[in-house]
C-alpha cells in the first residue's frame, strides 16, 4: 500500500495544492486544517509522514510537533515543517526541535517530492517513485543485454508518431510495451487545475508502459511524442509471458526493484538540496546525452517542458539559462539551446 501523508494546514487552497501534488506522486493524503484536527488525525490514523504548516490559530505547528513527540504512539512520525517565513533563525527553530525537514513558501514541486522521498526512506518507508521507476528503468537497461528480450522486437510492428502525438494516456487501459527505437517521448501527469507535470524524458533504447501492465492497472500519466518517434508495439502477452517464464529475466527484475536503498537515499539525499541552477545544469547535460544532441545538434525540449521537468516557474528557468547564456556556457536559439560549456555546466553540477 503506498505511503499515507496527513498535511496539516491552515490555508485551504495551499493544503489542495499540496494534497494534488502528493496524489499526483501516487501518495495516500489525508487534510486537517487546523493543528487540533490535525493532532487527532494522526493519532487515530498514524500516517507514515506529517507536513505541517508552523504559523496557525489556536495550535500552531510547534505545538502539533510536542504532542505528536509526547505519545509513544505517534513519536516516531517523521515531521515536515512547512512556512513562509525564511530566516536563518526560524528555519533553526525547527530544526532544533527535532523536526524531520524544514520547506518555506513558495516551495518548487520537485523540492517538496524530494523531502518526502528522503524522509519516507530515511524512516524505512518504501518509496512509490523512485524504487518503482528508477529500479525498473534500471533493469530494462541491463535486460537488453539477454537474449530473451531479443525475441521481444522480432517482426513487431512499428508506428511513427510525430512530434505532440499522444503515444497512450493517463487512464487508459494498456495492452502493449512501447519501445523506442528512433526520437523523444515526454511523460506528464496533469493535475485538477491542467498543470502539466512532466515525469520524465524517454529516448532511443527506453521501454515505455511497463508499470501498468505489471500492476495490471491503468496508465498513471501520457506519453506524448517530443519529436518524430518510431515506437515498436510490443503485445502485453508476450512481455507478461517473458517476465514470469524466464527465471533470469524475474530475477533481475526482483533485484532491480530492490535497488541499494543506501545508494538512493544519499543520491536523493543530493538532489534534495539542489539549487534551480543545479537542477536546470543537470537537465541540460542529460539531454545533451541523447540521441538527438550528442553530435552538438540543438537540444530542442521547449522552455516550457523544461521547466515541468526541473520543477519551476518559467520565468524562473528563464532567468537561469540568460544567466548560463551570460556566463558563456550556453547558446539559445529560437530552435532550441546548444551547450558551448559542458566542463562549466559539470562544475556547476558538483559546486
Amino acid at each position: 500500500m503506498n505511503p499515507h501523508i496527513l498535511v496539516i494546514d491552515d490555508n485551504a487552497e495551499m493544503a489542495d495544492n499540496i494534497a494534488s501534488i502528493l496524489q499526483l506522486a501516487r501518495y495516500r493524503v489525508t487534510l486537517a486544517l487546523n493543528g487540533k484536527e490535525g493532532v487527532r488525525i494522526a493519532s487515530r490514523l498514524h500516517p507514515d509522514l506529517v507536513i505541517c504548516d508552523i504559523l496557525m490559530p489556536e495550535l500552531d505547528g510547534y505545538g502539533v510537533f510536542h504532542i505528536l513527540r509526547s505519545d509513544p504512539e505517534t513519536a516516531d512520525i517523521p515531521i515536515i515543517f512547512l512556512s513562509a517565513k525564511s530566516s536563518l533563525q526560524d528555519m533553526r527553530e525547527g530544526m532544533n526541535l527535532g523536526a524531520d525537514d524544514y520547506l518555506t513558501k513558495p516551495f518548487e514541486t520537485n523540492d517538496l517530492l524530494r523531502a518526502v522521498e528522503v524522509r519516507l526512506r530515511k524512516h524505512g518507508v518504501p518509496s512509490t517513485v523512485v524504487n518503482s521507476a528508477e529500479g525498473v528503468a534500471e533493469f530494462f537497461s541491463k535486460a537488453r543485454e539477454m537474449k530473451e528480450f531479443e525475441k521481444l522486437s522480432e517482426n513487431r510492428p512499428v508506428r511513427t508518431f510525430h512530434k505532440k502525438d499522444v503515444i497512450f494516456m493517463e487512464g487508459q487501459v494498456p495492452n502493449e510495451l512501447y519501445y523506442i527505437e528512433k526520437g523523444a517521448v515526454k511523460t506528464y501527469k496533469v493535475n485538477e487545475e491542467g498543470k502539466e507535470l512532466i515525469t520524465a524524458i524517454h529516448h532511443e533504447g527506453d521501454f515505455l508502459g511497463y508499470l501498468p501492465l505489471l500492476e495490471e492497472s491503468s496508465c498513471n500519466e501520457t506519453a506524448e511524442a517530443l519529436e518524430s518517434s518510431r515506437i515498436m508495439l510490443i503485445p502485453k502477452t508476450d512481455f507478461i509471458h517473458l517476465i514470469y517464464n524466464s527465471k533470469e529475466v524475474a530475477h533481475k527484475f526482483i533485484k532491480m526493484l530492490s535497488n541499494n536503498l543506501d545508494e538512493v537515499e544519499n543520491r536523493l539525499m543530493t538532489l534534495a538540496y539542489q539549487s534551480v541552477r543545479k537542477r536546470v545544469a543537470g537537465e541540460l547535460l542529460r539531454a545533451l546525452t541523447s540521441t538527438s544532441a550528442s553530435h552538438g545538434e540543438l537540444i530542442t525540449v521547449s522552455r516550457r517542458d523544461l521547466a515541468n521537468i526541473v520543477g519551476t516557474a518559467t520565468e524562473s528557468l528563464n532567468r537561469t539559462l540568460s544567466d548560463f547564456r551570460d556566463e558563456g556556457l550556453i547558446d539559445m536559439h529560437h530552435e532550441g539551446i546548444r551547450i558551448l560549456n559542458k566542463p562549466g555546466l559539470e562544475r556547476l553540477m558538483h559546486a
